[in-house]
């Protein structure tokens, strides 16, 4: 897969095109679904597979949200996007923001990309006040001589799969069905840093993950499995503000610290990823470490279970 960042960085329109556009964040199901479409198209033809996607997302910079409403890392994202032998990365700001639709599909589309194809998901619209829906952008393709075909919803447990659905499941703790809609459990990826060794001194060592602003679950207790070295291993994940050890009035930043089961290791500076699998309980504040001690031993067990059949795979 070519990476193209921006369209100066094209080495010529790729031959026999067939193109979509999006945000791709995630890349759940449905993004899926429009990829492997443009892939059997492009095979067809024996064309080029191509994805146009925005760097930073938009709703970063038009609503000045954090990173930490983005699924995933740009990085994770083109992993995720293999498939596409060319990637059109376009550097998205206020000014790209207003680009019309005729500018995009002329310039773009058309001049920078000779597209053959294009395929939009139902819900895709690009410009100021989303100008360029796919009913517009779908005419202003058959214009110019290019296949347009828009991709409907794909329901996952009789709705359809999104990234804002993805989102708000995160927010509700159901990583049950982020992972449906994503066809993979929500995962995480960072570095282990040193935290304050709290987990240690009380016998429970854990992998305080350093990592990219981004969405993670809603805090609590989770069964997990964690990725290191590329071997998994069962473990279990706290999302939270560690209620317990915070003084009355302090505040505490929000951690994801993971605790791998049958393993003592020194992972500080590795990488690690977790992927969550079951949402066990709410975090919660306890009245010292014995009952901590005693919560920890239930959660160990409902981890473990939930994570038994997995590591094989």
């Amino acid at each position: 897969m070519r990476i193209a960042k921006g369209i100066e960085d094209l080495d010529g329109a790729p031959p026999g095109a067939v193109v979509t556009v999006g945000n791709f964040d995630g890349v759940h199901l449905g993004h899926r679904e429009i990829l492997s479409r443009v892939v059997a198209h492009a095979g067809r033809i024996r064309g080029t597979p191509v994805v146009v996607t925005f760097r930073p997302h938009p709703h970063v910079v038009l609503r000045e949200a954090s990173e930490a409403y983005l699924l995933q890392t740009y990085e994770e994202k083109l992993e995720c996007l293999e498939a596409a032998a060319l990637v059109l990365e376009i550097p998205f700001n206020r000014e790209f923001s207003n680009t019309s639709p005729e500018e995009f599909v002329d310039g773009i589309l058309v001049k920078a990309l000779g597209a053959k194809a294009l395929y939009l998901g139902y819900d895709f619209a690009l410009g100021r006040g989303r100008a360029g829906s796919v009913e517009v952008l779908r005419r202003l393709a058959g214009e110019r001589g290019l296949e347009a075909h828009v991709v409907p919803p794909l329901d996952v447990e009789g709705a359809p799969v999104s990234s804002s659905r993805i989102r708000a499941a995160l927010e509700r703790g159901s990583v049950d069905e982020a992972a449906a809609c994503l066809g993979r459990p929500f995962s995480l990826r960072g570095i282990v840093a040193k935290g304050d060794g709290r987990g240690r001194k009380i016998g429970v060592p854990t992998a305080n993950l350093h990592m990219e602003l981004r969405k993670v679950p809603k805090p609590g207790v989770y069964a997990t499995r964690a990725r290191w070295k590329g071997k998994w291993h069962a473990s279990v994940t706290n999302v939270g503000y560690n209620p317990t050890f915070v003084v009355a009035g302090a505040e505490s930043p929000l951690k994801v610290e993971t605790h791998l089961f049958d393993f003592n290791e020194d992972m500080y500076g590795d990488r690690l990823e977790v992927e969550f699998l079951r949402r066990l309980r709410d975090e919660r504040k306890f009245a010292g470490v014995d009952e901590l001690l005693a919560q920890m031993r239930i959660d160990f067990a409902a981890a473990r279970d939930s994570s038994r059949n997995l590591l094989d795979r």
